[in-house]
């Protein structure tokens, strides 16, 4: 099989992959650096994905190539692509007949208020993370709506992105009212307090320890 090379088609697979990396991330991150915020972040990532698979089938709206509020075959627009959702197996459910909420839209949407919301209001900002969200976040909308793809349509990205900031908001409040309700603060949002007040200590040359704060995630 002939290698291809066009930028195109890796752009489209890693865009679509994203959330799987992202997610592997995370619970890496938990692990190397001994803490549950990965963890965390990855409990809620699969509560509101579940959640918008429950409301799914609540929606009238059909994936492209579906008459809408029903089963039946549209045949004046082309059908999905069927690599539009590798998990779902059956014609019957969300992503293969239902589309709304949008599942990219609501897991980049989540991800962007969960992590990035502690960045603003513990005055902790990482622009490049959140760029690179945001650029996941309108590409992956703009690949899913376009051809030959033609996953979703514009109201299931909306969809997606408001349940996707509201659980998101809903899991980061929860989890940051959890970690600011004991002392000394508890490690478990990201680009919180706890890990921007860390020190590290090296031995300058006159044998005196200096301690610098060394910001994380």
């Amino acid at each position: 099989m002939p290698i291809r090379t066009n930028p195109k088609v890796y752009i489209r697979f890693f865009t679509f992959l994203a959330p799987m990396f992202i997610t592997l991330a995370a619970i890496l991150e938990s692990a190397l650096n001994q803490n549950v915020k990965g963890i965390l972040y990855v409990t809620g990532v699969l509560f509101t994905m579940l959640l918008g698979n429950l409301l799914s089938s609540a929606f009238p709206n059909r994936v492209p190539g579906i008459i809408k509020g029903t089963t039946n075959r549209n045949k004046d627009e082309p059908l999905y692509d069927p690599a539009c959702n590798i998990f779902e197996v059956s014609s019957g459910g969300w992503g293969t007949l239902y589309s709304s909420p949008g599942p990219h839209a609501l897991f980049y949407s989540f991800t962007l208020a969960y992590i990035c919301v502690g960045m603003f209001v513990n005055h902790n900002i990482n622009w490049a993370i959140f760029a690179l969200i945001i650029a996941f976040m309108f590409l992956s909308a703009f690949l899913r709506m376009s051809p030959p793809m033609s996953c979703v349509k514009p109201i299931d990205i909306m969809l997606g992105y408001i349940f996707g900031l509201l659980c998101g908001l809903t899991w980061f409040a929860a989890i940051y009212i959890t970690e600011n309700s004991y002392s000394p603060v508890l490690d478990l949002t990201y680009f919180n307090q706890a890990s921007s007040d860390r020190e590290t200590c090296k031995m300058e040359k006159n044998k005196a320890f200096r301690c610098t704060k060394k910001p994380t995630v």
